[in-house]
Order: C-alpha cells, then sequence, then structure tokens
C-alpha cells in the first residue's frame, strides 16, 4: 500500500503522511482550521491542487 501525504501548496509543509486513509478535513481539524499554522499561514484548501499517483 502507498503512503497517503497531504502538503501545504505554498511551503510544502506536510500535515499527515501514513498509509492509513484520513479525510482531509479529519487532518486540517488537528492543525486548527484551513490555514497553515506551523509555516507560512496560506489559505489550504479540501481540493487537491495537485495529486501524484505513483506506482
Amino acid at each position: 500500500m502507498m503512503p497517503i501525504i497531504i502538503k501545504c501548496h505554498s511551503c510544502g509543509f506536510t500535515f499527515y503522511s501514513d498509509q492509513q486513509l484520513k479525510s482531509v478535513d479529519e487532518v486540517l481539524r488537528q492543525w486548527g482550521g484551513y490555514r497553515c499554522p506551523p509555516v507560512c499561514l496560506s489559505p489550504l484548501s479540501k481540493m487537491p491542487i495537485t495529486m501524484h499517483v505513483k506506482g
């Protein structure tokens, strides 16, 4: 199984990296909302801007 990775589109900060599937809402709630609080304060979206599938 491939890891699920959720990152900030502006600074690249990784909010989540694991093999267990979680919703984007659930991950962002753990970080306090819809901004990149640990690094750049950019607004975050629930919809992916880019998606990479490796196989």
